[in-house]
Order: C-alpha cells, then structure tokens, then sequence
C-alpha cells in the first residue's frame, strides 16, 4: 500500500528530525559531555559497572551512525530498532523516575551543572522512533529508491 503524498511528506520530516535528534545526542555524549560523563550517570542510575563501558559506547556509536543513516534514510528500520534500548532505557532508568514533564534541575551544584528532567522528552523521541521503525523511511529516503521495484542497478 503506497503512502499517500502528505503521509510521505510526514515520514520525511518525522525522519529527518528524528535523525537530527539522536545525532546530537551522540554528539553530545561522546565531546560535550564526555563518554566517562555518561558512564558515572549510568552507574548512578543502577546499571552494572561491568556493562558500563559497553552501553556507553553502544549508546554513541547507534546515535549518530544510526543518527545519521536514520536521516539520510539508509538501512532505516534497522537503525530505528538499534536506538530502541538506549531510549527505552533513559526513559526508564533516568528520567522515569523524575516525573512527567520537564524542568530543569541542580545536578551538581559545586560544579554549577543543571540538566533538563523529566520524561516527556525521551517518552516523544522514543515513540518517533518506535513509529519510524515501523512505517519504514518513506518514499523520500535512499533505501526507497534502492528497493523500488523495476529500477535498474
């Protein structure tokens, strides 16, 4: 069943901006705020030390390579279904348990740091991506004109 022309305009922009999204936050955790930044907030929020290092860098490297191809629209269902557990897991570890709706708040007030919490945010991005997963990259994507029937190669 073929999408209709504003449905393909919706995929676009849904992908697009979801790709944008995850591709600065793996830029975000792997140069503003550093992969051992991330590491002592998931050991903080529960999670093994001895898996630390690799959710942290899973994390970087599936937000912006699946960041990246999830807005060029290449290998996109696959790139989707990757960023899965590292939402599904901030939703549930960090910001669950913050409430609701975002504000910010001191996280450390020696240092002068404040972050955004609260799970809205990560609740909306992984329910983009749960959606992109799903409905595909559109027919504005490289994966739709590697796969569109009759094309030559």
């Amino acid at each position: 069943m073929a999408m209709t022309h504003g449905a393909a305009w919706g995929a676009l922009v849904l992908r697009v901006l979801l790709g944008v999204i995850l591709v600065m936050h793996g830029y975000e955790a792997l140069v503003l705020l550093g992969p051992g930044d991330i590491a002592r907030t998931l050991v903080r929020h529960g999670v093994p030390p001895t898996v630390v290092p690799l959710v942290v860098w899973y994390t970087i490297a599936v937000e912006i390579v699946g960041g990246a191809l999830i807005l060029v629209g290449l290998s996109t269902r696959l790139a989707a279904v990757l960023n899965v557990p590292i939402m599904l897991g901030v939703l549930l570890l960090v910001h669950g348990p913050q409430g609701f709706f975002m504000k910010g708040a001191i996280t450390d007030a020696a240092a002068g740091r404040a972050a955004a919490v609260g799970y809205e945010f990560s609740l909306l991005v992984l329910a983009c991506t749960i959606a992109v997963a799903l409905i595909g990259p559109g027919p504005y994507s490289i994966d739709s004109r590697r796969h569109t029937p009759g094309r030559r190669r």
